[in-house]
């Protein structure tokens, strides 16, 4: 009797012990199976995937369904635009539109117009843009009307049509600027109106402080700032007009225009078509009659605000043309379209008499007098000789 219970237990403990074995075999296959599962699962996705794209690049696309792609791609980059254009409008007007650097940044051309309008025909480009900066001269002196006046009464009204002048007030009096601005409104409304004159003003954040410039040439603190100021006004000047005309020329607000200037300058680029030019000047003087091409403007304007410091505008000119231009060539044109008649300079107490010798002048038969083009070629066609 003892011996039959005795057997009882023990087949019900190795029951037992079987059943735990059984228990922990299935978990240890459970546990073992899991991760080729999900294995087998993500290569059954991905290969899923591949099937669908290439059934979808099989598939026709509709041409609605691209228009309404397009229709959201250009809702959404128009939100973006607004929302830069909102936060750049606020960086303007609450922080000085300068570069860290500490030298000026690009001019904003839709808001320095404060009389004129452009041409209504968007899609038409001028052939030449002629920047005359000005500012209050020694006592109270004025050049300027004369010298639009020329430049007015010396072309016809086809070749208005060809020509932008842009007339930049540099001076930092803005009461005066106004007062001049009105007097040029009065007297040229109808060129205004035509889109054949512009007055514009630099917003004064895009100059950069003008103090503690460097002194050189043994000038004094008030002709360096002069200068200084200068040369940026002339990188302001380029960085406007850079998309208005095929061609820009500089001139000064002292000046006078010889007769059919116009078709002078024209047959002369005609002439110089196949020269690798970067300047062409029709007046020997300073930085009066110096055309460039507006495809360099944005160059010059970069060059100059650069270097607005350590150099005037007529060296900073000269150096950039030697830099840029292939060869050292001066294509000067004569005689010169151009005279200075200005006395009184921009810088107090500066008396300038200077005048250009070879304006109106007839081209001579002396060496003198021949156009440089053609001694460059002859030049030339002596080195082939050699």
């Amino acid at each position: 009797m003892r011996l039959t219970r005795m057997r009882m237990l023990l087949v019900r403990q190795v029951v037992l012990v079987c059943m735990v074995v059984s228990l922990f075999l299935n978990f240890w296959m459970l546990t073992g199976t899991r991760l080729p599962s999900e294995a087998l699962r993500s290569d059954y996705e991905s290969a899923s995937e591949v099937q669908l794209c290439e059934l979808q690049r099989e598939m026709p696309i509709e041409p609605v369904a691209i228009v309404h792609v397009n229709e959201t791609l250009h809702r959404r980059e128009a939100g973006m635009e607004r929302s830069t254009k909102q936060v750049e409008n606020t960086s303007t007007a609450t922080t000085p539109s300068r570069s860290t650097s500490g030298r000026p940044t690009h001019a904003v051309t839709d808001s320095v117009l404060i009389a004129g309008r452009p041409r209504q025909n968007k899609d038409f480009s001028a052939f030449l843009t002629i920047g005359i900066p000005t500012v209050k001269r020694d006592q109270n002196v004025t050049y300027l009307f004369a010298t639009l006046d020329s430049l007015i009464e010396h072309t016809d009204a086809e070749q208005h049509t060809q020509i932008i002048i842009v007339v930049f007030l540099a001076d930092f009096d803005t009461r005066y600027n106004r007062k001049f601005s009105s007097e040029i409104s009065r007297k040229y409304s109808q060129h205004l109106d035509s889109g054949l004159m512009r007055v514009i003003q630099a917003p004064r954040t895009f100059y950069p402080t003008l103090e503690g410039l460097k002194v050189k040439f043994n000038d004094s603190k008030e002709r360096v700032r002069w200068r200084s100021k200068q040369c940026v006004d002339f990188a302001f000047l380029f960085q406007y007009c850079q998309n208005l005309s095929q061609y820009y020329m500089q001139l000064e607000d002292d000046v006078v225009s010889a007769e059919n200037f116009f078709l002078g300058i024209q047959r002369y680029l005609s002439k110089m078509k196949y020269e690798q030019w970067t300047m062409l000047e029709f007046s020997e003087l300073g930085f009066i009659g110096k055309l460039f091409r507006s495809s360099d403007l944005q160059l010059l304007a970069d060059f100059f605000l650069l270097l607005y410091q350590e150099l005037p505008a007529d060296l900073l000119l000269h150096a950039f043309v030697r830099i840029t231009q292939p060869y050292e060539w001066r294509f000067l044109h004569r005689p010169s379209l151009f005279q200075h008649v200005g006395v009184h300079s921009s810088l107090d107490g500066k008396i300038q008499t200077l005048r250009d010798r070879a304006f109106g002048k007839p081209i001579a038969e002396g060496k003198k007098g021949k156009d440089l083009l053609e001694w460059k070629k002859k030049i030339v066609a002596r080195m082939r000789q050699v």
